[in-house]
């Protein structure tokens, strides 16, 4: 349990969040946070809702934040000759971000996308800065989550890899299976790198083998 002596201001802001940010919760659950941490966060930190198809981040929307999702489910993608490549898709109690041009003076070529009507904290890339700099104990949270975020990238790396359709699908049902009936298949075979086709093919022929 937190216990922080908290503003009315900020009481009256997180109303809805037990008058703390869900950020504040969600980061004490990696490692226990200072007061003074807890304060900052409140602060800083503010609520976002996205209608399903509309977009957090995108190349026409320079933005830094960083998003902790509370509801909902999101997706990057990137395109390449006008299509588009889903490189990752996220549901609750993930942070997400156009981690590419963090922290750089670039724009991103990355568009993040609510795949669902998605409720979100956005952590701005100032309160990171200041936390960093500030309280030790959120640079042991801040390499936790780099950690969790590394071994993402590496699934993604690996799953793209796999030749085989049928052995990629099954993999994603291992990984993120609880996202299939949650979004459209054409996003899924998208990050699987094969086309819905092939998709529904795989999908087909595991139906019957059952």
């Amino acid at each position: 349990m937190i216990l922080v002596n908290t503003a009315r201001e900020y009481v009256e802001k997180w109303h809805n969040y037990q008058e703390l940010s869900p950020l504040a919760y969600f980061l004490n659950q990696i490692h226990p946070l200072p007061a003074g941490a807890i304060g900052h966060i409140n602060k800083e930190s503010f609520s976002v809702s996205v209608a399903k198809g509309k977009y957090l981040i995108s190349p026409f929307n320079k933005n830094e934040n960083l998003y902790l999702i509370l509801k909902g489910v999101v997706r990057g993608y990137i395109k390449e000759d006008g299509k588009e490549i889903t490189t990752w898709i996220n549901e609750e109690n993930e942070v997400v971000g156009s981690i590419r041009n963090l922290g750089l003076k670039i724009i991103t070529e990355e568009y993040l996308q609510a795949l669902e009507d998605s409720d979100l904290i956005a952590i701005p890339k100032t309160l990171i800065d200041y936390l960093y700099e500030h309280f030790p104990e959120l640079n042991i949270v801040g390499r936790i989550l780099l950690e969790d975020n590394y071994r993402g990238a590496e699934e993604r790396a690996y799953i793209c890899r796999i030749p085989s359709a049928e052995k990629r699908y099954k993999r994603f049902l291992e990984t993120q299976g609880s996202l299939l009936n949650r979004i459209p298949l054409k996003y899924i075979a998208s990050y699987l790198g094969i086309t819905l086709a092939t998709l529904s093919r795989v999908r087909a022929k595991q139906a019957t083998q059952k």
